[in-house]
């Protein structure tokens, strides 16, 4: 089974994100860059094989990059385990705004499986999100 080009785009975009974001340690950064470049790879024989456009691929990527560091950001500091000088309503506000936007990302995942045919579309039941 082919690897779904959903799930190749929105790694890549976090890995993306991780590049970008996490500093510099030389082995670690060369595996990500590494990581980037096989995803790439992967995304690339989608197209190669006339599944979709590069218009397409850059539309998705770029949505799938803006809503996770929308979520990125969101998560932060409460990854950092600063919940106790954001306060509990804070906490519970980004809690909110990351289900929120965690249901765009399901959207455009959703989207692209609608248009390549390939993968799983993901069904909420009986959740916030759906």
């Amino acid at each position: 089974m082919k690897y779904p080009l959903d799930e190749l785009l929105d790694k890549r975009s976090i890995i993306q994100l991780k590049i970008e974001r996490l500093g510099d340690n030389s082995e670690i950064s060369r595996l990500k860059e590494k990581e980037y470049c096989d995803y790439t790879e992967a995304i690339e024989e989608y197209t190669a094989e006339g599944v979709c456009t590069l218009e397409e691929i850059e539309k998705w990527s770029n949505q799938l990059y803006s809503i996770n560091a929308k979520i990125w950001d969101l998560e932060a500091d409460i990854r950092q385990g600063k919940e106790g000088k954001l306060g509990l309503e804070e906490v519970g506000r980004r809690a909110i705004e990351i289900r929120k936007n965690n249901g765009i990302r399901v959207g455009i995942k959703s989207d692209i499986v609608g248009t390549v045919g390939v993968g799983y579309k993901d069904i909420k039941i009986n959740h916030a999100s759906e």
